[in-house]
């Protein structure tokens, strides 16, 4: 009997026209769902519902929050939380802007470095819809704050925004 003796055969080349065609195979599922899931509206991230929050800061009784109403379409609650006596709540403005409003009984002197940073440069006062506003930059790099104190309530709006939209926002808080 005589033994025949195979060499086994090499693995086939893959050419680069293989390899798109598999990329290729791939990439077309991805696109189709991404287009189907902005088709559905589901790029607008959730508002979150701040009353459960607000509830909290009542209770407390350290001081009388005050509550963003009437912005026009674009602005959303992104975030809401009240720990430690401080409330912060995330606002997200129309073209991006991210806003952070926080309320507290601590003063001014303790929240502003806190808060804003440890030396913010002092841009003078401004009047927002009647209230008198102090306002700060150079805190944190690229934001601003505007700072009013009331009582025993300290109420800065701080953030990544123009300064209108800092405007805007304190304009819309009502207690």
């Amino acid at each position: 009997m005589a033994s025949t003796t195979e060499q086994p055969k090499a693995p086939k080349a893959r050419r680069p026209r293989d390899m798109a065609l598999s990329m290729l195979v791939l990439i077309i599922p991805v696109f189709l769902i991404v287009a189907f899931y902005r088709y559905l509206g589901h790029e607008t991230p959730p508002t979150v519902d701040t009353t459960e929050v607000y509830g909290s800061v009542q209770r407390a009784g350290q001081f009388q929050p005050l509550k963003p109403e009437g912005l026009p379409d674009g602005w959303r609650i992104a975030s809401a939380t009240f720990t430690d006596g401080i409330l912060r709540i995330g606002v997200t403005a129309p073209d991006d802007g991210a806003l952070q409003l926080v309320e507290s009984a601590n003063p001014a002197s303790v929240l502003v470095p806190a808060i804003v940073g440890k030396t913010p440069h002092d841009d003078g006062e401004t009047t927002i819809a009647g209230t008198t506003w102090h306002r700060y930059s150079q805190g944190r790099p690229g934001e601003r704050a505007i700072v009013q104190t009331t009582g025993n309530r300290t109420v800065i709006i701080v953030g990544q925004a123009k300064e209108a939209q800092l405007g805007e926002l304190a304009a819309s808080l009502t207690a």
